[in-house]
């Protein structure tokens, strides 16, 4: 019998008793659907959020202490300034207070929420991120002089006759702008005083609270009692009302003294929403700075930094006069706060469900200092609104489907014996037209097309092998540019160490892919680094194609640099700064160690831009240790900064081994990583026979350990050792 008929005899006898079985079941299996699929979802939804929210706000505090150690140098370079505009106050020469807004000391100053109108030629205008708040809340503009600064003179001081100090402080307009300009936006206010009262305010505003002693401000208490820079908790900004964090620092005198003290001024609405961006998440969330209060007997509080602001209606609200101190997060879950309490005193970050302002709120929170956290609050609502939508969805379509259900299945059941005799054919005849053009691709002709007309399954069969044959002509080339990609990269890679006098080298690279991210190199030097020969492993995030072309550019970009003079850090801040042009935004970027080893001096100086550390193993003494210094990724910002290593003393015999993470983070079948333990044993037991057996006993180790489970990233060894006398021949690389 003829596959047609099978196909027919097929279909007809089972399509009856299904069809009937599956109406009478539809009903109760379609009311439970839309229940279970809503249920799972917002299931899945609240586990991805917390999982997001988690990752997000551990970034925004990472990048709040970005924010924070930009403002602190922003502070320290305003002090320096500061001192030397001080130190060369002129003594014999006629005060010029032409550059600043000069304050009298009688001058009425602000308050009540008004203020005196400035003199048009002084410059002001308002600008949108200034402005006053009142104890209503409402915001007034706040005219500003971006151009100058506001001079204070303390009390009993003649404007005509002004002191040195006060003509230092008015000539400091431009340098001023130029750290705020560095800072960037985060800089608000930048405030000057000195111990007399002489006060010096960056940008000018019309005038400062009449009865406000900036001498007996917290920041300047703060500041004089530190040793340098210095924060300060919430407070309220002076002339503005808004609440804003300082961070201080004092001024010394030229006579050993206490000049004053100066400090930048940063609204703290401003500084949380420069570190947010919930929109992804969910569009009302809300962000907060939290202390954890310790309980004595009891538990330990949650306490939000800028909870509680009360401001003095009398005068206007102005900033000096407005009070704020910490209050408690307000929630009703008391065991949820204390167990975050006791998360954000031990610095440990955490997600947890809690009741917020009367709605079910997810609460995720990382540590930004000693006993502080950052918090941001999501609803659960907003996380469960798509599983809502998709569940209302279900029920209108089961709906409709009741309705519709039982017309259907009679009209399906009255037409199933015609449709069965004609599908047997239309199943066939689709069937042995792919079948010719099956054996057509199998002989390597890859124009071969097959007819796709249709909805059906095997209309869609033919269309995927439509498409199927395109992507293997397609794939094939591609597995052909590929091949001589990795030729062309593996060509980049020094193919054996360069003969240094009193230096053995070894190296070996083994990547996962067709292409990798890993990149070694040897640099022997002329010019002005004679005699020195530099060492780098670096490592690119992911591996493949994307991985291969940003090592190419990361090498193109340190060989020019490493030949010029400079320290190794000074290195890897110019290549991480042309870098991070090409990366900027697109989430790539690489690690990287660079050695540079002066033989003659048995000396070796080095950086690390967030690679592991190498590895310095004395053979005489068995000991090993790690060679680390600070450095950030290259990258991912184009202002990091690094610092330079130093190893002395080196001896003969003994090993400099750089490596990448691809070693030590390698599993076996179990699961288990290689570690950074078992290479060290390896590394003890083949050191006393040179770098070349180093490498080899590793990989030999690494295959034995992984066994058939293939490498899940690359792997690259470079091993170093002073030679005992005279010039030496590289050991290899492989």
């Amino acid at each position: 019998m003829r596959i047609r008929w099978k196909l027919f005899w097929l279909l007809a006898a089972l399509s009856l008793v299904p069809l009937l079985a599956l109406r009478v079941n539809n009903q109760r299996a379609l009311s439970h659907l839309a229940e279970r699929l809503s249920a799972r979802v917002g299931a899945h939804l609240v586990a991805e959020a917390q999982s997001r929210l988690q990752r997000t706000v551990e970034d925004h505090a990472r990048l709040l202490a970005a924010r924070r150690q930009t403002l602190v140098l922003a502070v320290a370079m305003q002090a320096d300034v500061v001192r030397q505009a001080l130190a060369a106050a002129p003594n014999d020469t006629p005060p010029d207070l032409s550059e600043a807004v000069v304050m009298p000391p009688e001058s009425p100053g602000m308050g009540m929420g008004r203020f005196q109108p400035p003199p048009a030629e002084a410059g002001f205008s308002e600008t949108p991120d200034y402005f006053r708040i009142l104890p209503d809340g409402q915001r007034l503009p706040l005219p500003i002089a971006a151009e100058r600064l506001l001079l204070r003179l303390p009390q009993g001081t003649d404007a005509a006759k002004a002191p040195p100090q006060a003509v230092a402080l008015a000539a400091l307009a431009k340098p001023m702008r130029r750290i705020a300009a560095l800072a960037g936006p985060l800089v608000h206010f930048q405030t000057t005083v000195l111990a007399d009262g002489l006060t010096a305010v960056f940008p000018a505003i019309p005038g400062f609270p009449r009865r406000y002693d900036p001498t007996q401000a917290p920041w300047y208490r703060a500041a004089l009692a530190a040793t340098g820079p210095v924060w300060t908790p919430p407070q309220a900004e002076p002339g503005t009302g808004r609440i804003a964090v300082a961070v201080a620092c004092a001024v010394p005198a030229p006579n050993g003294t206490m000049a004053g003290a100066t400090a930048v001024f940063t609204p703290l609405d401003d500084l949380l929403a420069s570190v947010s961006s919930p929109g992804h998440i969910a569009g009302d969330v809300e962000t907060l700075l939290v202390l954890a209060e310790p309980g004595g007997s009891g538990p330990a509080r949650l306490l939000v930094e800028a909870g509680e602001v009360a401001r003095n209606p009398r005068h206007g609200g102005h900033g000096w006069q407005t009070f704020v101190t910490p209050s408690p997060l307000a929630s009703p879950d008391a065991e949820v706060l204390s167990a975050m309490a006791a998360d954000v005193a031990a610095g440990t970050p955490g997600v947890r469900r809690l009741t917020y302002n009367d709605r079910d709120c997810l609460a995720a929170y990382a540590q930004t200092g000693e006993g502080e956290a950052l918090l941001q609050i999501a609803p659960v609502a907003e996380l469960l609104a798509e599983a809502t939508a998709v569940a209302d969805d279900v029920k209108a379509s089961i709906q409709q489907l009741y309705i519709f259900g039982t017309v259907i299945a009679l009209a399906v059941m009255l037409a199933l014996a015609f449709i069965s005799l004609y599908a047997s054919r239309a199943v066939t005849r689709p069937i042995l037209a792919l079948t010719d053009a099956a054996r057509r691709l199998t002989a390597g002709d890859f124009s071969v097309r097959v007819p796709a007309r249709g909805s059906d399954e095997i209309a869609a069969l033919g269309r995927a092998f439509n498409t199927l044959a395109p992507t293997l002509d397609a794939h094939l080339r591609l597995c052909e540019s590929l091949s001589l990609a990795s030729e062309i990269q593996r060509s980049l890679l020094p193919a054996h160490p360069p003969a240094v006098p009193g230096l053995r080298l070894a190296a070996v690279c083994r990547y996962c892919d067709e292409t990798g991210g890993d990149y070694f190199d040897f640099l022997p030097f002329d010019g002005p680094k004679a005699g020195l020969v530099g060492l780098t492993v670096g490592d690119v995030t992911g591996h493949g194609l994307e991985a291969a072309l940003l090592m190419t550019t990361a090498r193109a970009l340190l060989r020019p640099r490493a030949a010029a003079a400079g320290t190794p850090a000074d290195v890897l801040v110019d290549v991480n700064r042309e870098l991070a042009r090409d990366t900027l935004g697109t989430g790539r970027f690489m690690t990287l160690f660079y050695m540079e080893i002066d033989p003659a001096a048995r000396t070796a100086a080095y950086a690390r831009a967030g690679h592991d550390p190498a590895l310095r193993h004395n053979p005489a003494t068995g000991q090993t240790t790690e060679l680390t210094c600070r450095g950030m990724i290259l990258g991912a910002t184009d202002d990091a900064r690094y610092e330079t290593g130093h190893v002395a003393g080196l001896a003969p015999g003994e090993i400099l081994l750089i490596g990448s993470d691809g070693l030590w983070e390698a599993r076996n079948a179990a699961g288990e990583m290689f570690g950074k333990a078992r290479t060290r044993e390896v590394l003890a037991a083949a050191a006393p026979h040179g770098p070349q057996a180093v490498c080899d006993a590793l990989m030999a180790a690494l295959d034995a350990f992984r066994g058939d489970i293939p490498l899940a990233d690359d792997v690259t060894l470079l091993a170093a050792t002073l030679a005992e006398s005279g010039p030496t021949t590289p050991t290899g690389t492989a």
